[in-house]
């Protein structure tokens, strides 16, 4: 087994038991003790973990946004199926816009079996995930590398975006309410997905229903800023009854407005 093959076995580990003994893990993944705490060592320093006596916890941190290895452990069932409704706004011969999120990271296997598509990305892991495929062409923008999130800002990845026109721009959030729209942790996530869609045709936003009622930092877009609002499952009445007086079409696996 390759060591990010081991290390991802760890997390998945980890997620599921929340805490665990060196012994535990090299049992379970069959390698030695000294193998294990390499890899623990190796991951506290990538922000995935917590060291502990004789084991490891999970990562807990003061910011407002998980780390990214951990964030993609998190609601996989949701996310997949709001990536099977989300690829059905993709046609042959787009140019799609993908933020750096997990959510959207979901959608990528989803895109082999498109002709001519054209894929730009901030998210170095997303652009990696793309880079496995044979029949897109992929973008990635430059600039600052943000530790534990593998997502790319700056100056320099707005300048990029803006110089690309998109059919649609495939988005997530960190949050969601009646009163405050659509919200991130990040100010620098919010101007490019804002960036995105001013040279986007459309936007869909991708939320799993963890995320609303939740309140962060920065605002990235009122309801009518955008046109989907994908999610697994019919949302609370309150935001189905909002969201009837925008432009914003709510997309659940009961209504997926194909």
């Amino acid at each position: 087994m390759l060591t990010l093959e081991r290390q991802n076995e760890i997390l998945e580990i980890l997620n599921r038991k929340k805490s665990v003994t060196v012994e535990e893990l090299a049992s379970e993944l069959y390698v030695s003790g000294a193998t294990i705490r390499r890899d623990l060592r190796s991951m506290e320093k990538q922000g995935l973990l917590r060291r502990s006596h004789g084991g490891a916890i999970p990562f807990k941190s003061s910011a407002e946004e998980s780390a990214f290895a951990i964030r993609e452990q998190e609601n996989t069932v949701a996310k997949r199926t709001i990536a099977r409704l989300a690829v059905k706004f993709i046609k042959n011969g787009d140019s799609v816009f993908i933020d750096s999120s997990t959510t959207t990271g979901a959608i990528i296997p989803l895109l082999d079996s498109f002709k001519y598509l054209s894929v730009t990305t901030t998210g170095l892991r997303n652009a990696l995930l793309l880079s496995q495929t044979d029949k897109i062409k992929i973008y990635i923008a430059g600039g600052e590398i943000q530790n534990h999130s593998n997502s790319i800002s700056g100056s320099d990845t707005m300048d990029f975006i803006s110089r690309i026109h998109a059919d649609i721009a495939l988005v997530s959030c960190t949050g969601i309410s009646l009163n405050n729209g659509i919200t991130d942790a990040s100010i620098e996530q919010a101007k490019l997905k804002q960036q995105m869609k001013k040279n986007s045709t459309k936007i869909a936003v991708l939320c799993d229903s963890t995320k609303f009622n939740k309140v962060f930092l920065c605002k990235d877009f009122d309801f009518n800023d955008i046109d989907y609002l994908i999610t697994e499952k019919t949302p609370p009445i309150e935001y189905v009854e909002k969201l009837a007086e925008t432009k914003c079409k709510i997309v659940t696996p009961e209504n997926t407005y194909i």
